[in-house]
């Protein structure tokens, strides 16, 4: 055997089912493994696309009557990419048999890049399981020839020593909107760049933003009122790994905010983070405390209700983090507060969740939002804020407390199947604008 046949060899396998447009979408049959699939991860929206591409498995609607739960979650990689982990978990006669594969997509990959790459990986991880059905006769594994010259494509990562930028991605990012009417018109524009580099050792990241936001009204005593809104920030991070389960680091910023009175800010806040789990488990769980400390220096546009022009304060801050990726559903919770080193009574606390679970069958339920605390406004404007500001909240007024939440209920109940694609006609109505 020549060397290019051997290389070949050690390419990963692909399966490939040579059935018709027609038969794959077959009616649903009890010989058919039952898959439950479990994604809302970039790149496996487009449930569509998957049954047309995987049409050896019965798709079904809920997990209580499926034969294999596929669970994908992501991470965004140092390259500005994706990192999938597949888990197929087998249910009722399948108990037990649970694996999970791995990988990576390039941050320029495309949507449809992405999702071929996925929905090639979950055909290989289905075999153990249609192994035992009568499509089993049909699959063919086809190696690819090594020996041919191709690019480097999603899923294929590259070392440090043949990548010239030694894991640095860059990003620039703008943008813009405009809409009106004869009374009113508003316009913002945003922008941002960031630099980033991460390795199993170090993580760093550059960030920063400005952005400009122009409303304009015409009142009925024929008046017209002006305001803007203006922002701009740069944010750095450094971490240092420790282990599996401890980091250090440090964040800082500097910028300016007219929401907030500020014609200058900067804040450097060095820290320490611990994971009760594994950070290798991330994706699955995930319980984190972080501690920060550091200086923080105000120069304010306008002097505030504590007679202040500018100030040099000492902050610190803790965040216990929890995220949970389960068969069951998702659940995120996060409880931070922040204080004044100078005045323990200034201080924030901030707590904030969404959790999407799965009560029984067909029936499920979702929630999210935060609630904060306010003892620290240092920045209020003694002399207040116009009409036109609070209404159109072009500044932050004095309170003691802000929150927001959603939430919402489903049930489905009918055919457990969904294994047809019929796209004639496309979606209901025309696409709409909202501002």
């Amino acid at each position: 055997m020549r060397h290019a046949s051997f290389a070949a060899v050690c390419l990963l396998a692909t399966i490939l089912m040579p059935m018709s447009r027609a038969a794959a979408q077959q009616e649903p049959g009890s010989d058919l493994t039952n898959l439950f699939f479990d994604c809302q991860a970039p790149g496996c929206r487009d449930e569509d696309f998957f049954r047309r591409e995987i049409p050896f498995v019965n798709w079904v609607r809920d997990r209580e009557v499926a034969d294999v739960h596929l669970l994908i979650r992501s991470e965004q990689t140092g390259g500005g990419g994706q990192q999938y982990r597949l888990s197929f978990i087998g249910v009722e006669a399948f108990e037990g048999t649970d694996h999970e594969l791995v990988l990576s997509t390039p941050g320029d990959a495309t949507t449809d890049e992405q999702r071929s790459v996925i929905a090639e990986r979950v055909k290989l991880g289905l075999v153990p399981y249609v192994q035992y059905t009568p499509v089993a006769d049909r699959l063919r594994v086809v190696l690819e020839d090594a020996a041919e010259e191709r690019p480097e494509g999603p899923g294929e990562s590259a070392t440090s020593m043949d990548d010239p930028w030694d894991f640095w991605v860059f990003r620039i990012n703008a943008n813009g909107f405009m809409n009106g009417q004869a009374s009113s018109s508003s316009s913002n524009m945003f922008g941002n760049a960031s630099a980033e580099r991460t390795t199993d050792a170090w993580k760093i990241s550059l960030s920063g933003e400005y952005s400009r936001n122009l409303q304009r009204f015409q009142v009925s005593d024929g008046s017209t009122v002006r305001e803007t809104r203006q922002d701009w920030g740069t944010n750095a991070l450094g971490v240092r790994s420790l282990g599996d389960r401890w980091a250090v680091g440090a964040r800082a910023d500097i910028g300016s905010s007219t929401f907030l009175n500020q014609d200058l800010r900067w804040t450097i806040k060095p820290g320490i983070e611990f994971n009760f789990f594994p950070y290798d488990e991330s994706s699955r769980r995930s319980l984190t405390l972080q501690y920060l400390i550091g200086p923080s220096y105000f120069d304010y546009a306008e002097e505030t209700i504590f007679l202040k022009t500018e100030e040099t304060l000492a902050q610190q801050s803790l965040t216990a983090r929890l995220s949970l990726v389960q068969p069951w559903g998702r659940w995120s919770t996060s409880l931070t507060g922040d204080q004044y080193l100078h005045d323990a009574s200034k201080y924030n606390v901030t707590l904030s969740g969404n959790f999407n679970i799965r009560l029984f069958r067909g029936f499920s339920v979702r929630m999210s939002g935060n609630y904060s605390w306010i003892r620290d406004q240092l920045f209020v404007s003694a002399a207040g804020a116009t009409d036109e500001q609070i209404l159109l909240q072009q500044r932050q007024l004095e309170t003691g407390y802000r929150y927001f939440t959603s939430f919402g209920i489903e049930y489905r109940f009918g055919s457990i199947f969904n294994n047809v694609v019929n796209p004639r006609f496309g979606s209901e109505g025309g696409g709409m604008f909202f501002f």
